[in-house]
């Protein structure tokens, strides 16, 4: 194992010392949607900045990320077999405390998703709502680990929630937009489906007796309804982005146009 897996296991392992592993997952969502809530009806976005969404994206989005690292170049060490083989096709459940529980506190956000949502407009709230219900089936279903790794599409959401912030120059912006445009191709348009196909091909031949058929579905129209919505922003944004050039759009994205 190399020396950042062995480092971001010793991180993993405070959680565990404070009883992660056997945390309920209702629990831990019930408490990730007071906190947010709270953030929002305290913070909200003050300096412009949306302090509940970019707080949010940083501890799933790097969680996520963490998780995915650790299953490319950890897992067949940890377990002796490769994910998502490992935790679909022969039943070894999440290969750390975080796997599991990252899915339960995008669970919890999910209500000032829905929140925002009624503010936006439908296609915002539907975002919301599809959100809170996913990611509360994997967790009562007891497959939140299968959920966590495409959550690394969240990484794009910690510089969307900070794009408008007014402490930022003018170079900082442009830097801002660029790095949103690069982040979201990279996670939401390349990772994320490659990150699905892996798992849903995996289920189709090797799910056994590890997890109900439900489970196969729930992935696979998750899957289909979030790759659609990111392909839908990412066409809106590659417009924004033309507008910027020829100098038609001062391309403020935010929030209310992703």
């Amino acid at each position: 194992m190399n020396s950042t897996s062995e480092t971001l296991i010793s991180f993993i392992s405070v959680l565990d010392s404070y009883g992660a592993e056997e945390w309920p997952l209702r629990t831990v969502a019930a408490t990730s949607a007071a906190f947010f809530l709270g953030m929002r009806y305290t913070i909200g976005h003050r300096n412009k900045v949306d302090w509940d969404a970019c707080i949010h994206a940083i501890i799933t989005g790097v969680g996520a990320a963490i998780c995915v690292y650790l299953n490319v170049f950890a897992a067949e060490h940890m377990t002796g077999v490769a994910e998502p083989m490992g935790s679909i096709g022969h039943c070894n459940g999440p290969l750390t405390s975080l796997h599991r529980i990252i899915p339960a506190i995008t669970q919890g956000y999910a209500v000032c998703d829905i929140i925002n949502g009624f503010r936006l407009g439908p296609t915002y709230l539907a975002h919301g709502v599809a959100t809170f219900s996913v990611s509360a089936a994997f967790n009562e279903l007891g497959a939140s680990h299968i959920l966590t790794p495409m959550l690394i599409m969240e990484v794009s959401t910690m510089v969307l929630a900070v794009l408008r912030a007014d402490f930022f120059t003018p170079t900082m912006q442009l830097v801002s937009q660029a790095s949103f445009a690069l982040f979201f191709f990279i996670t939401r348009i390349v990772m994320s489906p490659v990150i699905l196909y892996q798992i849903i091909s995996t289920m189709l031949y090797h799910m056994a007796d590890c997890f109900p058929n439900s489970v196969f579905w729930l992935t696979f129209f998750f899957g289909a309804f979030f790759t659609s919505l990111n392909v839908f922003w990412f066409f809106k944004l590659v417009k924004k982005i033309q507008g910027k050039l020829s100098g038609t759009d001062e391309m403020e994205m935010s929030e209310d146009d992703m």
